[in-house]
C-alpha cells in the first residue's frame, strides 16, 4: 500500500511510521512548495494520505481511499477535493497536553512566576511582600468558562478539578451533566457567559457556524480584567477585534497558541502569525501552536495511524471517521 505524508508538518515522522507498519507499506514524503511534477509522481497510485492540509495543490489522485489528519482539526480540508472513495479521519489523544497548557497560562497569569524569576535574577527583591509589593492573585475563586465541550474541553474541565474554580461551559449541544461544570449555555448565549468569567477557553471547532464566533460584541461584554485563552482555531476569535480589545485594555489579556497565519514551509520559520503585531502587547502571552505537541500526543498519534492504514490493508472499519458536513472549511 503506498502512503503520502504530505506537508512539513508530517514528512519527518516517515520513520516513526515505519517502525509501526510492516515491510510492504511504501511510505513517501513531499513538502507543500514541491513542482508540480513532484506532487504527481509521489501520488500517484496512493490510497492513503496523511496531511493537515488538502487543497487543490493536490493532483486528482482517485486511488485514494483515506485522508488521515494527524490531528483533531479538519479545518485545511476541502471536502469538496476528496476523491468520492475516500474516508477522512482525524485522531485524539492531546487532550491532556492541551489541558496542562490551559492550567499552567492561568497558574502563571495569577502568580506571575516568570517574571518574578526575571526580576530576582537581576538582584532585585520588588515583587516581594518584604518591600510592600501588591499581592497577586489565585486560581481558586476564578470562574472560567469553556467555549467548545469535546475532548479538549472536557480535558481542560476534569484538569481544574481540584483548584477551587467554578466552572462554565457553552456547546452547541447540550452535554450530559457531568459533574465537572457549574452551568452550562448554548452559543447564543455566550455573551452571557462571558461576561462572568475571570479565565474564557477557546477549544470549539472552527466551521463556518464557529468562524468570528468571538466578535466585538463577545469581547466587549469580557471583564476588563478578563484572560482569553484560545488553543483552538485562531479564526474562531475575530482578529481585529481582538488586538483592539487586548490594545485599549478592553480584555485584560490573552493567552494565546493558535493563528490566523502560519508558515507555507519548513524553511518559513518568520510568517508573521497575524496582520497586527500582538507581540508589542505587554497583556499577551504567545506560542507557536505548541499546546498539545508534547510526547505523549505524538506517540498516541501515531500509534493511532499507524492502526488506521493496517485496518484500511486489512479491509476493516476505520477509526474516527469525521463527519464531512461538521468540518467543512
Amino acid at each position: 500500500m503506498k502512503v503520502v505524508l504530505y506537508g512539513s508538518p508530517v514528512i519527518s515522522f516517515d520513520e516513526d511510521l515505519r517502525e509501526r507498519l510492516p515491510t510492504e507499506f511504501e511510505i513517501s514524503g513531499v513538502d507543500y512548495d514541491s513542482t508540480e511534477r513532484e506532487l504527481t509522481a509521489a501520488f500517484v497510485g496512493a490510497e492513503a494520505v496523511i496531511a493537515v492540509r488538502y487543497d487543490e495543490s493536490i493532483p486528482a489522485v482517485p486511488s485514494l481511499r483515506l485522508v488521515q489528519v494527524p490531528g483533531v482539526g479538519c479545518d485545511e480540508i476541502d471536502i469538496s477535493l476528496l476523491p468520492t472513495d475516500a474516508t477522512l479521519c482525524n485522531v485524539h489523544g492531546h487532550g491532556d497536553g492541551v489541558a496542562e497548557y490551559v492550567v499552567l497560562g492561568m497558574l502563571q497569569w495569577c502568580h506571575r512566576f516568570f517574571e518574578a524569576d526575571a526580576s530576582f535574577r537581576t538582584g532585585s527583591w520588588e515583587r516581594s511582600s518584604r518591600l510592600q509589593a501588591d499581592p497577586h492573585r489565585e486560581l481558586s475563586g476564578c470562574v472560567v468558562g469553556i467555549v467548545g465541550y469535546g475532548l479538549i474541553g472536557r480535558a481542560v474541565a476534569t484538569h481544574l478539578q481540584g483548584f477551587g474554580v467554578t466552572t462554565l461551559i457553552c456547546n452547541r449541544s447540550k452535554p450530559a451533566t457531568d459533574g465537572l461544570h457549574a452551568r452550562s449555555f448554548g452559543l447564543g448565549d455566550l455573551r452571557e457567559m462571558a461576561e462572568q468569567c475571570d479565565f474564557l477557553v477557546v477549544s470549539i471547532p472552527l466551521t463556518e457556524a464557529t468562524r468570528d464566533l468571538l466578535n466585538k460584541e463577545v469581547l466587549d461584554s469580557m471583564k476588563s480584567n478578563a484572560v482569553l485563552i484560545n488553543v483552538s482555531r485562531g479564526p474562531i476569535v475575530n482578529e481585529t477585534a481582538l488586538f483592539d480589545a487586548l490594545r485599549d485594555g478592553n480584555v485584560g489579556g490573552a493567552i494565546l497558541d493558535v493563528w490566523y497565519n502560519y508558515p507555507s514551509s519548513a524553511d518559513d520559520r518568520f510568517a508573521k502569525p497575524s496582520k497586527h503585531d500582538f507581540a508589542s502587547l505587554s497583556n499577551v502571552c504567545m506560542t507557536p501552536h505548541i499546546s498539545g505537541w508534547t510526547e505523549g500526543t505524538v506517540e498516541r498519534r501515531w500509534t493511532t495511524i499507524a492502526d488506521n492504514l493496517m485496518r484500511l490493508a486489512k479491509g476493516e472499519p476505520l477509526l474516527n471517521i469525521v463527519n464531512r458536513e461538521a468540518s467543512t472549511p
